[in-house]
């Protein structure tokens, strides 16, 4: 138990957490990119479901930008490669829209990755 007396506890690393005798508790960072990983790596697959006749990254790429493209949202072809690295996650109005794109049936691998055919 702490006390009035005791010397706070520096704590460097700010996602650490102290536990009750007073010693940092590192935690996993990589149980939390997983699902996040997993998404990524499951809308990158749909992109390429969702244009099957692309043959190469950058020309997928290009097909993205182009049909998701509009006036209030405009795509860049860098953006859709990001997305295909799964470097960077994409809004929820992009996944939406290839989504309507692959058929909506397509959510259900996303909830049970090993029902996939």
């Amino acid at each position: 138990m702490l006390t009035a007396s005791t010397p706070p506890i520096s704590n460097p690393n700010p996602f650490a957490r102290i536990n009750h005798t007073g010693a940092v508790m590192q935690k996993s960072f990589q149980k939390f990119r997983d699902p996040q990983e997993r998404e990524r790596k499951w809308f990158a697959s749909l992109l390429w479901r969702s244009f099957p006749e692309a043959t190469s990254e950058a020309q997928l790429a290009d097909l993205v930008a182009e049909a998701l493209n509009t006036a209030h949202r405009p795509v860049n072809p860098r953006t859709v490669r990001n997305w295909l690295r799964s470097e960077n996650a994409p809004g929820l109005h992009y996944v939406v829209a290839v989504l309507a794109l692959a058929g909506a049936e397509t959510v259900f691998e996303l909830f049970d990755p090993e029902q996939t055919a």
